[in-house]
């Protein structure tokens, strides 16, 4: 069998649901690595909070924030930056609408507003997320190439940018990414100029910002948690990030 470029979301599809690994994950993973097949991750997270999963699994290449930044064998390969007028204008309408916004950078991130609203710390509690830290200059003294956005959702007409685009990751925010940018094209550019071909590309995951790359791959699989969206453009729906989802779906596959 030809080798694959295996790519994984993090949360609902590589940890469970109280945010462990299945032993039955890790073996899988093992498995993948013994028969020479790419193990990729590709999540919305930063590096601060994907870092502990990657160092686990011995992962070396990883796209973070949604795609707009991506490392391969742990260098830097690929990274877009947010416009300066662009994030003030963002700030902007925040403010004005009382909304909340969390900015990151490659590898860590700070929340804008100094008193964090109901939506932000619901949405964290629900991650079992520490609240980010409050820094308001954040975003002029770092590259910002990713940022969250807690508003109501008949809100988002107000945040019509032009270099945005907007994400649903959460009941309680979005992430606000490049218009330009996303999981699935930093994962294709990657997988290209490591010689593999978008058929060769297998994708795991469960969220809205997962429909993208779930439609481009060479297979495309839904985990059992998933949104009704992911699992409607997936080639195969596996049992949940509970139920040993990924091994089971790759065993069918003929992978492990």
């Amino acid at each position: 069998m030809s080798k694959k470029f295996i790519v994984f979301d993090i949360d609902g599809t590589l940890l469970t649901t109280e945010m462990k690994f299945l032993d039955s994950t890790k073996q899988a993973l093992v498995f993948l690595k013994e028969k020479e097949h790419e193990i990729v991750i590709a999540t919305g997270r930063d590096y601060t909070s994907a870092k502990s999963i990657v160092d686990e699994l011995e992962i070396d290449t990883y796209v973070l924030c949604n795609g707009s930044v991506g490392y391969v064998r742990h260098e830097l390969a690929h990274e877009k930056v947010f416009s300066t007028k662009s994030v003030m204008k963002l700030i902007e309408i925040a403010k004005a609408n009382k909304d909340q916004i969390v900015f990151q950078t490659s590898k860590g991130l700070k929340r804008h507003f100094e008193v964090p609203g109901e939506s932000l710390i619901k949405a964290y509690e629900n991650l079992g997320w520490p609240i980010p830290e409050f820094d308001e200059v954040y975003w002029k003294e770092n590259s910002i190439i990713q940022a969250m956005l807690f508003c109501k959702p008949e809100d988002l007409q107000k945040y019509a940018i032009e270099e945005f685009r907007y994400v649903s990751w959460h009941k309680f925010g979005l992430d606000v990414i490049p218009k330009e940018g996303s999981k699935a094209k930093t994962i294709l550019k990657i997988a290209k100029e490591n010689g593999f071909k978008r058929e060769d590309i297998v994708f795991f995951g469960d969220g809205m910002n997962d429909i993208e790359l779930m439609e481009l791959s060479g297979v495309g699989i839904a985990m059992g948690n998933a949104e009704t969206e992911v699992k409607e453009k997936a080639d195969l729906i596996t049992d949940s990030c509970n139920e040993h989802g990924i091994y089971n779906a790759l065993k069918k596959l003929l992978l492990i």
